[in-house]
C-alpha cells in the first residue's frame, strides 16, 4: 500500500500488483491523511479485460483509476477525457471523440509555442473546483504516449476539435457546450450523476469555449491559438 496525492488529495492505494506503485512514483507523498483509500478486487480487475491480452497489473491501474473516479466526485471533481496543456498560465483542453486528433492538435501547439507551453495530462486528466475556479490535474493516467505532470493549471479555455479541409476556430455560446462537453465525461454510475452534472455546471459558468476546425498541420494550431488568445 501507498499513498499519492492526486488533485490536490492525498489516496491510499492498496495494491495488488507493484506495477502502479511504479507508474504512480512522482505522486507518492509521505502525508497520511488520506481522504480515502481504493483497491480493485479480483474480479474488478479481471472485468477490465478486453480482446487486448493486458497483464492483470495494467488492468488493476485501470480498476483503481475507476475507483478514484468515482471518488473524486464527492470533492467537485470529475475524470475528463482530453488533453490539457498550460500555456500563459492558462489551462487549455482539447476534447474529441476518439481518433479525431485531439492529442495530434496538441503536439502541433507544442511544436508551435516551444518551451511556453507544457502538458499536463494527455488523455485522462481530474478537474476539480477550488475556491470556485475550475482546476485540471495531471495524472499518471495519461494515454499511449503517458505525457503529464504533476500539477494543476487553471481550465480556463475549452476546446472541441473537428477536422475540416481548412483551418478555424470559433467562440462558442454556453448553451452549445454542455452536450459535448457531457460526452467526454467520465460517470461511473447514476449515484453520482448530480454531484458532476453540478461541478459540470460551475465549469461550464467559469470556462470559455471554443471549436476548432482543422487539418492535420501546424498552421491548425497557429490559427487556434491566435483566435483564443487574441
Amino acid at each position: 500500500m501507498f499513498n499519492i496525492k492526486l488533485a490536490e488529495i492525498c489516496i491510499g492505494i492498496d495494491n495488488k500488483y507493484s506495477y502502479l506503485e511504479k507508474m504512480c512514483a512522482k505522486y507518492i507523498t509521505d502525508d497520511t491523511d488520506c481522504k480515502f483509500i481504493v483497491s480493485a478486487s479480483e474480479e474488478e480487475i479481471m472485468a477490465e479485460k478486453t480482446d487486448i491480452d493486458f497483464p492483470p497489473a495494467y488492468l488493476e491501474s485501470l480498476a483503481v483509476y475507476r475507483k478514484i473516479a468515482e471518488k473524486i466526485a464527492d470533492y467537485d471533481g470529475f475524470l475528463m477525457h482530453g488533453v490539457v496543456l498550460e500555456t500563459k498560465n492558462s489551462g487549455v483542453a482539447f476534447l474529441a471523440k476518439s481518433g479525431v486528433g485531439k492529442s495530434t492538435h496538441a503536439r502541433f501547439w507544442m511544436e508551435l509555442l516551444g518551451d511556453k507551453a507544457e502538458i499536463i495530462n494527455g488523455d485522462k486528466p481530474l478537474v476539480r473546483i477550488r475556491d470556485g475556479v475550475p482546476f485540471a490535474y495531471g495524472t499518471p493516467w495519461a494515454g499511449k504516449e503517458g505525457i503529464e505532470t504533476n500539477k494543476g493549471v487553471p481550465l480556463e479555455k475549452i476546446c472541441f476539435i473537428k477536422r475540416g479541409t481548412e483551418n478555424s476556430c470559433s467562440r462558442l455560446e454556453k448553451n452549445k457546450v454542455l452536450t459535448p462537453l457531457l460526452n467526454q465525461i467520465h460517470f461511473p454510475n447514476n449515484k453520482f450523476l448530480g454531484k458532476i452534472l453540478g461541478t459540470v455546471e460551475k465549469v461550464v459558468e467559469r470556462a470559455e469555449f471554443f471549436e476548432i476546425n482543422c487539418i492535420k498541420d501546424i498552421s491548425a494550431a497557429e490559427v487556434a491559438y491566435n483566435e483564443i488568445f487574441k
